[in-house]
């Protein structure tokens, strides 16, 4: 299983981290913009793409889709492409490609753009990977994640509270990658999000081997030595704050 980190930042981008997306395998998490230039410039050619899965929608998560689905036509893309996104803004997703004509397949490829409900389910499988959604506690409807291969399992949060609801799905997790919006050293709780000081209790109670913080507010940006430091005290695992582009091979 590969991971790339296209993009580590919450909703305000900064000088150093645009905002977060994925790329797992030939499978894209969320897509804010020039996910289509990241995904060259880390060496992996955006025409494989299998799927795109929107986890809510939240500008910061789905702006570049119109984008990216151009630069797919533009570069020759003639295979269907799945897009996955929540039922809650499935009618948002669809109106926003209608009104770049993107859902014409006489313009380029088909889009098959399937809703999602927000309960626990199989969305994606192929013969390396399944993903499975779960319903998480944001200010809007969202879906985390939870991916198997035959050696791992690895949890994305997207973005969310911090939620003991959420502990069975992380329970064992070779790699947990859990949105970070807030630490108490440096900014209040936002509603909705987490502080990475509970995300390591969690990830210790559930006895994850490794945590990886993303969606990082502006205020984490470039301290994040320190806040490793200070993370060390609530989860004895191994602890990253990936850069954009980063990558981890499980």
């Amino acid at each position: 299983m590969r991971i790339i980190f296209l993009g580590t930042a919450a909703a305000v981008s900064t000088s150093n981290r645009d905002n977060t997306s994925i790329l797992l395998d030939d499978l894209l998490i969320d897509c804010p913009g020039n996910v289509f230039g990241k995904m060259k410039k880390v060496g992996y050619d955006p025409l494989k793409l299998q799927g795109v899965l929107i986890t809510h929608g939240h500008i910061d998560h789905i702006y570049g889709l119109p984008s990216l689905i151009e630069m797919l036509r533009l570069s020759g893309r003639k295979k269907p492409l799945t897009v996955y996104v929540g039922q809650h803004f499935y009618e948002l997703t669809r109106y926003c490609l209608e009104i770049y004509d993107l859902l014409n397949p006489e313009k380029g490829f088909e889009i098959m753009l399937k809703s999602i409900s927000y309960e626990e389910q199989l969305l994606f499988k192929n013969s390396s990977i399944s993903v499975f959604a779960f319903p998480v506690r944001h200010s809007v409807p969202n879906l985390g994640l939870k991916i198997q291969s035959f050696q791992s399992t690895v949890v994305y949060t997207s973005d969310t509270e911090p939620c003991e609801d959420l502990v069975k799905f992380f329970s064992d997790a070779e790699l947990l990658i859990h949105e970070s919006t807030c630490s108490y050293l440096y900014t209040r709780r936002m509603e909705g999000h987490s502080c990475a000081e509970d995300v390591a209790r969690l990830a210790q109670f559930s006895n994850v081997k490794t945590l990886c913080l993303v969606h990082l507010g502006p205020e984490i940006d470039s301290k994040e030595t320190d806040l490793v430091d200070e993370l060390k005290q609530y989860f004895l695992g191994k602890i990253l704050i990936p850069n954009d582009l980063d990558r981890i091979i499980i």
